[in-house]
């Protein structure tokens, strides 16, 4: 898949849109860290995280990846174990704590 969280709320432009709803593209949603980024073909999860949507030029909103694994720290959960818990494997653990992560432009 594309993605792995709600994404239709707020691609910058309707080929962001297209790219991450399409399984076949190298643009990837990362929601649990509410990064975009590109797919390296390297048989891995590799992604180089991008900051402005190639199309359109629209900024993407800063990475949450820190805050993610801090928080997890924060409540000694492993980010590599089988606990981690399901609100953090996507958007559902910052929703309401940091400004709209929609795309600005």
């Amino acid at each position: 898949m594309g993605h792995d969280g709600e994404i239709d709320a707020f691609p910058c432009c309707a080929r962001m849109g297209d790219a991450l709803r399409d399984e076949d593209e190298m643009i990837i949603w990362t929601a649990k860290f509410r990064e975009i980024g590109i797919r390296v073909p390297d048989g891995g999860d590799s992604v180089v995280v991008i900051q402005f949507c190639p199309w359109c030029g629209s900024r993407f909103p800063e990475t949450l990846r820190n805050e993610w694994f801090n928080e997890l720290e924060r409540r000694n959960i492993d980010p590599c174990g089988s606990g981690v818990p399901p609100e953090f494997l996507d958007e559902r653990w910052y929703a309401g704590q940091v400004e709209s992560h929609r795309l600005s432009g």
